[in-house]
C-alpha cells in the first residue's frame, strides 16, 4: 500500500528553497551548506505494508543488491520518502533499490562564497640573480632559486644562511623560499607551521600586503578567526585597496558574529573588486541582520543567543542553560573545545523558515557557512520540550563535529555522531522484523539515510570506543582527508570501512 504523500514526500526533487540547488540530498544542501539536522513530521503518512510472508520472497539473501542499497540510501542518492519514525521498510524485490542509470547525474552548480584567495607569488620570486658571491655560495643561491615553488621546511634553514651572509640578495630569495614552504605545509594542513613561515616572511618583508594576507587565508581554514581577523587588518594596513583581504576580513567578521562590520569589510572589497563571492557572503549576512532585527541577545561563554523579545524571555533563559549543560556534556565526550562562540538564532515556526528557507519538515539546523545553529521555538513561551532539548543537543553536536574536523565529516557521519549524542539507539527505534528488514538494506529515503547513519555511527564506537571516534573526527582536521582518517583509525578508507559495517549489520540482525 503506497504511502499517502506529505509535505516532505516531494522534497527530494524539489531545489533547495535556500540557494535553489537542485536535489540537494535529504540532509545537507551540498552548495550553500545547510544541513537540516532534526526532522519534524507534519502528517502521518497512511500504513505501510510489508509483506514479510510473501510467497515471492526470496529464499537467499541477496548481498549484491543490498550492499548496493544501502550504499545507494548513504550517498544521499535516494529521495524523501517518510519522515516518520519507525522507518518505514518494504519486502519489495532487491532490483527495485538498485541506482538507476537512466536519471543523470546533478547538474554542475556554482559552490557556496568562501575563502578562496586568490594568491599570487610576490613579484620578487620571480627574478632570483646571484652576484658577488664566491662559487660554492653562487651554486648553493642558484639551486635553491631553481627549486622554486617546490621548497621544504628544510630549504628555509639554507635560504635564511645565504641571506644573513648576503642580505641585499638572499631577502628575495628567502621571500620566495617561506612563502612556497608555507604553502606546501598548508597543503598537508600543517597550519601551524604554515602560519610560522609567512609570519617569519612578514618580517621580513615590511611592505608588501601579501604575507598578511596568505597568513589571513591559513589562519581562516585552521578555524582562528580571530588571528585571521588580524592578518586581514595587517595586511590593510600595507595595502589598503587589497580585495582580497577586505574579503577574507569579512568572512572572519561573520565567523564572530559580528555581522555589521562584516558587511561594511565586503562591501568595501566589492567596491574595489566586483566579485560574486564577496556579493554572495554580503547578500547572506545582511537578509540576517534583516531577519534578526529586533530581537533580544544573551552573551554566554560559548554562545551569542537571539531571540524574539519579551514573549520568548522564559524561555530563553531555559535555552541558555540547556546550551550551557549541552556544551559541557560535549567537550567531555567528545574531548575537544570549539575554538570560537557559537551564534544561536531561536526564531518563531514562520520566522525560522522565512529566514532560513528550510522545508516545512526542518526542526533546525547548522549552517557549514556561517557556523550559526537556526531553531524554530515552536510557539514555546515557558517550559522547555524534551524534544525541543533534544534538538539543541542535536544541532550543537553538529557545530562541535564541524569545528574539530574543519568541515570534511560528511553528513552522514555528522548525522549519525548527532543522533548518538542524544541517545538514540537503531535496536530501540526499530522492532525485530524492522531491524531485519534493516539489515537487508530495505530502509529507504531520508529517514532510512538518519537510521543508517546512526548504525554506522554505532559500529565505528562498538570497534574503537569514544575514544576512537575522537580519534577520527582529530584526524579529519589534522589530515584534511576523510580517506586518510579513517586509514589511521581503523585500518582501510570510508568506503572500505563502510562495506565492512554492512556486513556486520547483516551479519548480527539481516535475514
Amino acid at each position: 500500500m503506497p504511502t499517502t504523500p506529505t509535505s516532505a514526500d516531494t522534497a527530494g526533487s524539489a531545489g533547495c528553497p535556500r540557494c535553489g540547488q537542485t536535489n540537494p540530498g535529504p540532509v545537507a544542501c551540498p552548495r550553500c551548506g545547510v544541513i537540516f539536522a532534526k526532522i519534524r513530521s507534519r502528517t502521518a503518512p497512511a500504513p505501510v505494508a510489508t509483506d514479510v510472508d510473501s510467497d515471492d520472497a526470496p529464499s537467499t539473501f541477496p548481498w549484491g543488491n543490498a550492499l548496493a542499497a544501502v550504499l545507494v540510501v548513504v550517498s544521499g542518492v535516494a529521495g524523501w520518502r517518510s519522515l516518520r519514525a519507525p522507518v518505514p521498510l518494504t519486502k519489495a524485490p532487491a532490483a527495485e533499490l538498485r541506482p538507476s542509470h537512466e536519471n543523470p547525474p546533478p547538474a554542475a552548480e556554482l559552490p557556496p562564497p568562501t575563502m578562496a584567495i586568490a594568491l599570487a607569488p610576490p613579484p620578487e620570486a620571480a627574478a632570483l640573480t646571484a652576484s658577488g658571491m664566491p662559487d660554492e655560495d653562487r651554486a648553493k643561491f642558484e639551486t635553491l632559486a631553481h627549486r622554486q615553488p617546490n621548497v621544504s621546511v628544510a630549504d628555509v634553514t639554507a635560504a635564511e644562511r645565504l641571506y644573513a651572509r648576503y642580505p641585499a640578495e638572499g631577502q628575495r630569495l628567502l621571500e620566495a623560499t617561506l612563502l612556497n614552504a608555507a604553502e606546501g605545509e598548508r597543503r598537508v594542513h600543517r597550519h601551524r607551521d604554515a602560519a610560522a613561515l609567512l609570519r617569519r616572511a612578514a618580517e621580513l618583508q615590511t611592505e608588501a600586503a601579501w604575507p598578511y594576507v596568505a597568513l589571513m587565508r591559513v589562519l581562516s581554514e585552521a578555524g582562528d578567526w580571530a588571528g585571521a581577523e588580524a592578518a586581514a587588518r595587517a595586511a590593510i594596513t600595507r595595502e589598503a585597496r587589497n580585495g582580497d583581504a577586505w574579503h577574507g576580513l569579512g568572512y572572519a567578521l561573520i565567523r564572530q558574529d559580528r555581522n555589521t562590520e562584516a558587511a561594511e569589510a565586503l562591501r568595501t572589497a566589492i567596491g574595489i573588486r566586483p566579485d560574486g563571492n564577496s556579493q554572495a557572503l554580503l547578500d547572506r549576512v545582511s537578509k540576517g541582520m534583516a531577519d534578526e532585527r529586533g530581537m533580544t541577545e544573551r552573551d554566554l561563554s560559548h554562545f551569542h543567543v537571539r531571540y524574539d523579545g519579551e514573549e520568548h524571555e522564559d524561555i530563553g533563559r531555559e535555552i541558555l542553560r540547556a546550551l550551557e549543560h549541552h556544551y559541557a556534556t560535549l567537550v567531555s565526550a567528545l574531548d575537544y573545545r570549539p575554538q570560537a562562540t557559537i551564534p544561536v538564532i531561536l526564531f518563531s515556526s514562520q520566522g525560522y523558515y522565512n529566514a532560513n528557507g528550510a522545508p516545512a519538515w526542518s526542526g533546525g539546523n547548522y549552517d557549514l557557512l556561517d557556523g550559526r545553529i537556526r531553531v524554530p521555538i515552536q510557539g514555546l513561551t515557558h517550559n522547555l520540550t524534551p524534544d525541543m532539548d533534544s534538538t539543541l543537543l542535536h544541532e550543537l553536536t553538529h557545530a562541535f563535529v564541524a569545528d574539530r574536523t574543519r568541515g570534511i565529516a560528511p553528513p552522514f557521519i555528522q548525522e549519525g555522531i548527532a543522533q548518538y549524542m542524544t541517545g538514540e539507539r537503531v535496536t530501540t527505534k526499530l522492532t525485530p522484523t524492522e531491524l531485519t528488514m534493516f539489515a537487508d538494506g530495505r530502509a529507504r529515503g531520508v529517514v532510512g539515510f538518519y537510521m543508517y547513519a546512526l548504525s554506522f555511527v554505532e559500529y565505528l564506537i562498538a570497534n574503537r570506543g569514544m575514544g576512537g571516534m575522537n580519534d577520527l573526527l582529530r584526524a579529519m582536521g589534522e589530515t584534511g582527508s576523510l580517506d586518510e582518517a579513517f586509514k589511521q583509525v581503523h585500518g582501510q578508507d570510508y568506503r572500505g570501512t563502510q562495506q565492512a559495517w554492512i556486513q556486520r549489520l547483516h551479519q548480527q540482525h539481516g535475514s
